[in-house]
C-alpha cells in the first residue's frame, strides 16, 4: 500500500503508539509519521505508508496550525500538564491586551529553545532519557518561524490560543516563553493540530474509521496519492524525451518562472501525466531531487 494517511491522534498515544496501529490495520510495516506529536496532543498526524516514506521529509517541511490551551502560574518540568508541577505562583490576572502585546513578542523568526524533555537527541540519546535521569543539558536555540497567534478566548487562568508556524516550532516552549514575559509562568495544558501543510483536521479519520475500512476493503478511500501529497509543489509537464533523461536521475532546461516556488521544489509528469520526480528549478535547469520511476 503506498500513499499517505491524515490520522486524527486521541490523546494519551504517542506518535509511535499511532504508527504501531496503523502498521497492523493495513498490514502496511513501511508505516511512518512526518513530526511527531506528544502524547497530550491530539489532531493531525500525517503517516507515509510503503513508497511514500519517500516524501516523508518534504511533507514535515509544511506549514502547521495548532489549537492551544495554556495556563497562567503554573510551571511544569515538561512543559505541559503531563509533567511535575515546579513551581505555582500568585499573580493578578492580567487583562486581554496585557497578554495580546506579550504574544506579539513571539511573531516572525525567532530562535527557540527546545524543551528538555523532547525527541531530541544529544550524543544519540533521545534528550527526554537524559530528563528523566536528571542529567538533560540545555538544548541549543533552533530558528523557527512564528506566522501568527490569536488570542481566541480568555478566562483566567486559561488562555486559548491559535498558531500558525513553520515545522520545529514547539508550543508548550512558546506558552512557557509567552507565561515568562508576562511574569507569572505558564505551562499547555491542550494542544490540537489542526493542519500540517496540505492536511487539515476536518478530513482526518480517527484510527477506528481507519480499521473499520479495512474490514471494508475500502482502504484506498482514505489513501492519499503520492502524486495528490505533493500537490503544494508546482507542476511541470515534460516532453517524452526529457522523461526519460529525469527518469535516469539527469538534469533538463525549464522555465526560469518555477524558480520561484518553495525552495525551488515542482512535481515532473510525463506526457501522460505521471509523477516521474521532485525537482529543483534554478537557473532554467531542472535537477531531480527524487525520481519516483526509473
Amino acid at each position: 500500500m503506498d500513499g499517505v494517511l491524515n490520522i486524527n491522534k486521541p490523546s494519551g498515544m504517542t506518535s509511535h503508539d499511532v504508527v504501531e496501529s496503523v502498521r497492523r490495520i493495513i498490514r502496511e510495516k513501511r508505516t511512518g509519521h512526518t513530526g511527531t506529536l506528544d502524547p497530550l496532543a491530539t489532531g493531525v498526524l500525517v503517516l507515509c505508508a510503503g513508497k511514500a516514506t519517500r516524501i516523508a521529509q518534504y511533507l514535515e517541511a509544511g506549514e502547521k496550525e495548532y489549537k492551544a490551551i495554556m495556563r497562567l502560574g503554573v510551571m511544569t518540568d515538561t512543559l505541559d500538564a503531563d509533567g511535575r508541577v515546579l513551581e505555582t505562583r500568585q499573580y493578578a490576572p492580567p487583562n486581554k491586551q496585557t497578554i495580546e502585546t506579550a504574544i506579539q513578542r513571539f511573531i516572525g523568526p525567532i530562535m527557540q529553545q527546545p524543551p528538555a524533555y523532547s525527541a531530541i537527541k544529544v550524543g544519540g540519546v533521545p534528550s527526554y532519557k537524559l530528563a528523566r535521569e536528571g542529567k538533560a543539558e540545555p538544548l541549543k536555540p533552533r530558528p523557527v518561524t512564528i506566522f501568527s497567534v490569536d488570542l481566541t478566548t480568555y478566562t483566567d487562568p486559561f488562555v486559548h490560543i491559535t498558531v500558525r508556524c513553520s515545522k520545529g516550532v514547539y508550543i508548550r516552549t512558546l506558552c512557557a516563553d509567552i507565561g515568562d514575559a508576562l511574569g507569572m509562568g505558564a505551562s499547555l495544558t491542550g494542544l490540537e493540530r489542526t493542519r500540517s501543510g496540505r492536511f487539515r483536521i476536518e478530513q482526518s479519520i480517527t484510527l477506528e474509521q481507519l480499521a473499520q475500512r479495512a474490514l471494508e476493503g475500502s482502504l484506498e478511500d482514505v489513501l492519499t496519492s503520492i502524486d495528490t501529497a505533493l500537490d503544494d509543489f508546482p507542476l511541470v509537464p515534460v516532453s517524452e524525451a526529457d522523461a526519460i533523461r529525469v527518469q535516469h536521475g539527469n538534469q533538463i532546461s525549464c522555465s526560469d518562472a518555477f524558480a520561484g516556488s518553495e525552495k525551488g521544489l515542482v512535481r515532473v509528469h510525463s506526457p501522460s501525466g505521471k509523477l516521474l520526480a521532485l525537482a529543483r528549478a534554478a537557473a532554467g535547469i531542472l535537477k531531480p531531487d527524487l525520481v519516483f520511476s526509473s
